[in-house]
């Protein structure tokens, strides 16, 4: 394991002292679980950015709603 300092102005470090005191987690394992947050949180603002790229994509091009139409035919088919 690797130690990392850092600087946090008061505000900050009140902020962990204080989480840490009230959940009884030491201030590393807060700091780890707010990293893993962060880390989410970009990795959903990517999908849904590529996501929302996708569906632009496929608007703009009209070819693609007549090989959706002919999906939904085939998606259908099994469903009867």
């Amino acid at each position: 394991m690797r130690t990392y300092t850092i600087r946090l102005d008061d505000h900050f470090f009140e902020l962990l002292e204080n989480l840490s005191r009230k959940t009884g987690n030491p201030k590393s394992l807060i700091v780890k679980r707010a990293l893993l947050l962060y880390k989410r949180e970009l990795e959903k603002q990517e999908m849904l950015k590529n996501l929302i790229d996708s569906a632009r994509e496929l608007a703009e091009d009209p070819e693609n709603l007549k090989d959706l139409k002919e999906l939904e035919g085939t998606v259908a088919d099994g469903l009867g």
